[in-house]
């Protein structure tokens, strides 16, 4: 059921059984998928192209429809098992995010009495680019974690994270500085990526392929032949080129396992 005063859901959406998106504003990029048993309560909702929404999450809970209650979701993200994310105030999630299973992001905290001197705490949360918050991990009110950031499992954010860090702990502590991104040689991408198309090759022999592939790496493309045919795969600019079929497909959605997304005009597939 989506219950909207303004809705604009590209065409290609896909949405599971037994969800419920109640907004005043709803805004879905094209080539996202929405799994089963959702839940969706806020003031306005604007998700990017290329979502995927796993089965069991929750937008919502604790005054989730008031004027700052938004919540804006990038390109290239995924949102997995059981997350909730309540939006009593703004949460803006940025691009190429990975938001973990059993991940809870608060932006309000309180119940005891404020005039006897408990704590209560509301405020926004920014979660920047390229930001893999794993399994677990809680995110507190009036916190902004910054682009290019890498978090441990079962982590309680309770404080703002600077851009290229790797963070961890209860409560949630910078452990390195300027870690992300790196920069590999040309050599070590190569070593990366062959052992990536080993496995995947590997993988066809288990999943019955029994047609002749070749696959190889150069120059920041791979490239996959079958019989006559071939497909190209640019992990610089994340572009697809040439033949496709389920076997092609396989491998972009192998590539996107390990993190190499090629995003393309259709939903990933797996034979």
């Amino acid at each position: 059921m989506i219950k909207a005063k303004y809705k604009n859901i590209h065409k290609s959406v896909s949405i599971g059984d037994n969800f419920s998106i109640d907004c005043e504003k709803v805004t879905i990029g094209k080539y996202s998928k929405i799994g089963n048993n959702v839940k969706i309560k806020c003031k306005e909702l604007v998700i990017g192209e290329h979502l995927y929404m796993a089965d069991g999450v929750e937008i919502g809970r604790g005054g989730c429809t008031g004027p700052n209650s938004t919540v804006k979701i990038g390109n290239g993200v995924g949102i997995f098992e059981n997350a909730i994310i309540n939006p009593s105030e703004p949460v803006e999630i940025g691009d190429n995010c990975g938001i973990g299973a059993d991940v809870m992001i608060w932006t309000h905290g309180a119940w005891l009495d404020i005039t006897k001197g408990f704590p209560s705490e509301f405020g926004p949360v920014k979660i920047g680019n390229d930001v893999w918050l794993p399994a677990r991990s809680i995110v507190l009110p009036n916190v902004v974690v910054g682009d290019n950031v890498v978090i441990g499992t079962n982590s309680l954010v309770n404080k703002s994270l600077p851009d290229g860090c790797l963070a961890a702990g209860i409560p949630c502590k910078v452990i390195k500085e300027n870690m992300y991104p790196k920069s590999l040689d040309d050599g070590e991408i190569e070593s990366m990526v062959n052992e990536i198309l080993s496995d995947w090759e590997a993988l066809c022999e288990h999943k019955g392929i029994t047609r002749t592939i070749k696959t190889k790496y150069e120059k920041g493309k791979i490239y996959l032949n079958q019989s006559h045919f071939e497909t190209m795969y640019n992990i610089e600019d994340k572009t697809i080129e040439g033949h496709t079929n389920d076997v092609s497909e396989d491998l972009r959605d192998y590539l996107r396992r390990r993190g190499v997304k090629i995003y393309a005009d259709r939903f990933f597939k797996s034979i």
